[in-house]
């Protein structure tokens, strides 16, 4: 089966390529399950379930290089690592992120810890206070 017609030939290498290795690689059942529902109820081509790339590309190319659409799929993997903020919520905490507003919110968790701190050993004093002054004078229950 040779690859000849309208197309280049690379494109068409690039475009099964990415069909079999990435988009719906075999050994990914998740994928290939799609890729089968997808040809059954949404007209995908049914050949692409049976492509073997042996057949169709000549031995010195084995591996080859994306061209046409290696900018493409750098793109989507890039969006499926850093996926694009979409509600006002995210964009809020995207804006806030900032290594500025982390050191703000450190310094603002310090101060915090830090009042929390001489409140309680103020209360701590004021009880140690009061047991003393039960200690030096006692009530004494007579009854």
């Amino acid at each position: 089966m040779t690859l000849s017609g309208a197309l280049p030939r690379q494109l068409a290498l690039e475009t099964l390529d990415s069909l079999q290795k990435v988009l719906f690689p075999l050994s990914d059942l998740k994928s290939r399950s799609l890729l089968l529902s997808l040809t059954s109820t949404s007209s995908f081509d049914p050949d692409s379930l049976r492509y073997e790339f042996t057949a169709i590309r000549n031995h010195d190319e084995k591996d080859i290089a994306y061209h046409y659409w290696g900018t493409r799929l750098a793109d989507l993997y890039e969006e499926l690592e850093n996926p694009t903020v979409r509600g006002s919520f995210e964009k809020w905490l995207e804006r806030r992120s900032g290594a500025r507003y982390v050191m703000f919110a450190t310094v603002i968790g310090v101060v915090i810890a830090i009042l929390l701190g001489m409140a309680s050993l103020a209360i701590g004093g004021y009880q140690a206070w009061v047991s003393y002054q039960q200690w030096k004078h006692p009530i004494s229950s007579s009854g």
